[in-house]
């Protein structure tokens, strides 16, 4: 995995290469969610959702619609590091389960690429609370290489 700056093996997609592709491949209103690369590697990477009011719902807490949005843009630079170059995908499923809510820290989102096919790619995303660190959202995502 690499390092925050981007070096390391995988520097040709390191950190910078992988936020750079997210703000250039996503939708607008995606980008506004503000999800942040941390760690870029070909099985695991990390990320941060930060809090923000755009995001929230009447509670004060980070809505599901922005959760799932998030889990899946994350996904998008987890593949392209799993195969090896960027390549269009396409969402097959995702299901998500809500264990407890995001607060004012945002949520650490953790993308484990479980099958890096030649046809379908799967993957686990977590999403821990920042604030306590406890799990707040458990994901799985199938994606279609087109």
């Amino acid at each position: 995995m690499t390092d925050s700056s981007g070096n390391g093996p995988e520097a040709a997609f390191g950190v910078d290469a992988a936020q750079a592709l997210l703000d250039e491949v996503t939708a607008p209103w995606v980008r506004e969610l503000g999800l942040r690369v941390v760690e870029i590697g070909p099985t695991r990477s990390r990320f941060h959702l930060p809090f923000g009011d755009a995001l929230t719902r009447d509670a004060g807490m980070i809505c599901g619609q922005a959760i799932v949005a998030a889990a899946d843009t994350a996904m998008i630079a987890a593949v392209t590091a799993a195969i090896g170059s960027y390549a269009p995908i396409t969402t097959v499923d995702i299901a998500s389960r809500f264990l407890r809510p995001l607060g004012a820290e945002g949520g650490d989102v953790m993308v484990e690429i479980l099958k890096p096919g030649r046809r379908l790619v799967v993957g686990r995303i977590t999403i821990n609370d920042r604030a306590s660190g406890k799990l707040a959202a458990d994901l799985s995502s199938t994606y279609a290489r087109l």
